[in-house]
Parts: C-alpha cells; sequence; structure tokens
C-alpha cells in the first residue's frame, strides 16, 4: 500500500468514525459502559458467600519422628463479606496455615492428633479482613498421627487375578520390593503378617507385565516404600512329542515284557522357555507283571505312571499295544 492508498484509507475510516450513525453508536456504547460500572459498583457492595482453600503444611516435626498419616494439603473455608473483598481473595495466592508438631506433642511412641478448628481460625483471623465472616471449615476433621521408632519389616503379598489368552500361561508373578518397612502402633504391628496390595485384576494378558501397585492404605500407617512393581512372566504354550520306552516291572527272573511297537509317542503341552527341558527320560511307561496277568487279552492300555511338573494336555499315541511275555535267553 503507497502513501495515496493509505491516505485515502486513512480518510475513510475518519469519515466513517466522525459520520452522524457512527456518533450515536459511540454515545450508545459509552452509556451501555457506564451503567454497567455502576451496576457491577453496586453488585459488588452486596454480601456473598465464597469457598477458598488455604494449603495446610505441619512444621517443627523433632528428629527420629515419622508422620505415619499427614494433614490434609488445604483446608477449605467458606466466608461472608462483601463482594469487593472475596474479588480480592480470589485474585490472590491464599497463604499457607502452619501446623506447630511440638505444640501438640505429648512425648508418645505414638499418637494421632486432632488439630481443633479454633486453631486454624485464629491463624485465618491474621489473614483475613476483619469484615470477613467464617460460615464453615472443612474437612470437619484435622488430624494426623504419628510414630516414634515402632517400625517392622513386612513381606508384600500381590491380591487380584491375572488371566492370560488361551495361548500362554502366568510363568511366574512377584513383587517388587518383597517386603516394606511399616511404621505404626505397636499392637498392630505386633499382629501384621503381610502388607497386601491394592486389588488388580488384568485379563487376556499376552507379554510379560510390569507395573506400579499401591499397597492398601491404612489410617495411621506408613509403608515406605509406599508401592510395589508388580511383575508377570508370560509364556506361550506349544506342543512337543517324545517317544517312551515300555517297560515291565516286577517281572519274575527269566521273563521280560515285549510290546509291539516297543515305544508310544506322547505328546503335550508345554511352554516355549520350558520346552528343552523335557525329553523322554521326564516320562514313565510301565506295566507290572501282575497287570499282565491279570488282563484277559493281549492288548495293553498305556498310561504314564511319571508325568513331570509344568506339562499338560498329554497324550498317547497308540493308546492300547500289543504285547509278549518272553522267557530269556539265559533261562
Amino acid at each position: 500500500m503507497d502513501r495515496f492508498q493509505f491516505h485515502r484509507f486513512t480518510e475513510a475510516v475518519k469519515a466513517s468514525l466522525l459520520g452522524k450513525h457512527s456518533r450515536e453508536v459511540l454515545v450508545f456504547l459509552f452509556f451501555v459502559i457506564v451503567s454497567a460500572g455502576f451496576w457491577l459498583m453496586q453488585t459488588l457492595n452486596e454480601s456473598y458467600e465464597v469457598e477458598l482453600e488455604f494449603p495446610l503444611q505441619l512444621e517443627k516435626v523433632s528428629e527420629g519422628t515419622v508422620i505415619t498419616s499427614d494433614l490434609p494439603e488445604a483446608v477449605h473455608v467458606t466466608l461472608r463479606d462483601k463482594g469487593t473483598t472475596l474479588l480480592r481473595y480470589v485474585l490472590r495466592r491464599q497463604p499457607t496455615l502452619r501446623i506447630d508438631f511440638s505444640a501438640h506433642d505429648r512425648g508418645a511412641s505414638f499418637g494421632c492428633v486432632g488439630v481443633p478448628h479454633s486453631e486454624v481460625q485464629k491463624q485465618l483471623a491474621h489473614v483475613l479482613e476483619s469484615s470477613s465472616r467464617i460460615v464453615s471449615l472443612r474437612p470437619d476433621t484435622l488430624e494426623y498421627y504419628y510414630s516414634r521408632g515402632l517400625k517392622k519389616r513386612v513381606p508384600t503379598a500381590f491380591r487380584g487375578n491375572l488371566e492370560t489368552d488361551p495361548q500362554h500361561y502366568l510363568r511366574t508373578v512377584r513383587c517388587e520390593p518383597d517386603s516394606v518397612t511399616v511404621w505404626g502402633e505397636e499392637s498392630f504391628l505386633d499382629s501384621l503378617t503381610e502388607v497386601p496390595t491394592v486389588v488388580t485384576n488384568l485379563n487376556d494378558l499376552k507379554a510379560n507385565i510390569s507395573r506400579k501397585v499401591a499397597l492398601v492404605p491404612k489410617r495411621g500407617v506408613k509403608y515406605d516404600p509406599q508401592e510395589v512393581v508388580l511383575t508377570a512372566e508370560v509364556d506361550e504354550y506349544t506342543t512337543k512329542t517324545v517317544q517312551v520306552p515300555v517297560i515291565g516291572t516286577n517281572f519274575p527272573g527269566g521273563l521280560t515284557l515285549r510290546t509291539f511297537p516297543a515305544t508310544a509317542a506322547v505328546t503335550f503341552r508345554v511352554g516355549v522357555k520350558d520346552l528343552k527341558k523335557y525329553e523322554a527320560d521326564n516320562f514313565v511307561l510301565t506295566a507290572t507283571y501282575e497287570e499282565l496277568m491279570a488282563l484277559q487279552d493281549s492288548a495293553l492300555q498305556l498310561r504314564l505312571r511319571s508325568v513331570p511338573e509344568g506339562v499338560a494336555l498329554i497324550s498317547i499315541q497308540p493308546e492300547y499295544v500289543q504285547y509278549l511275555i518272553e522267557q530269556t535267553e539265559d533261562e
């Protein structure tokens, strides 16, 4: 835009603002603003209620004292005053109200201290206008617990249910750390045998998981740490087949068992990570002499006499074998 075009633009704007219609609009807006100002001043001079949040802080805690349940983070105060005063409160940051631990310390090894509302109101009186009236305080109870030297190392315990999809299984489940330090009342510590996690349910797991899980909170008790890492190792199922010989047991001297075929295929389901652990030697197919003598025909049903842990869905092929009881050559 050159100088000539700019000059034409400014003249057009000036003419528009100085026109009769524009002057009427500006006068109307002026009176609207003045009216709004008077309305706002009149409104703010009336009394209202507002809820403010004042932070709470416990200070002067003696050395060796552990706060097992702290004060609430803040107290909610409902005030009544003129709108102008309440507006100043809302626009500023509220000061922290400080509770002196030493003023309530009676030297006990464990204790619960209730802070009266009057103590909080006394501090509020120093930071509020004299015209402000306290209508209510929340929460109704302000208290904290402390302990001196009363602690115990306690095992953690997972609470919940972990389920995999049909093609996987849980190999291991553990919480780390496996124990935590607990502070609390002596009688409670004496009876405490484990610290449970909050109930955690997970379904359709297909891979390893590792996540933080909180311990079940209890008023007046402190844990260190306050959460554990839940680790679940998930493995995939696979199948394996091994050839297992059929063995005769309890046979009299000079007699031996011969089956047709001499071995059977044992197929089983196992985790991929444990696949190499299981061979034919881990399974035993036997028939006792007494069992064979009780049979009415020459067909023997094969059954496993020994099954290792960690395998499932076992099948044997063939299920039946033919057999002979033979005399050894030495005899």
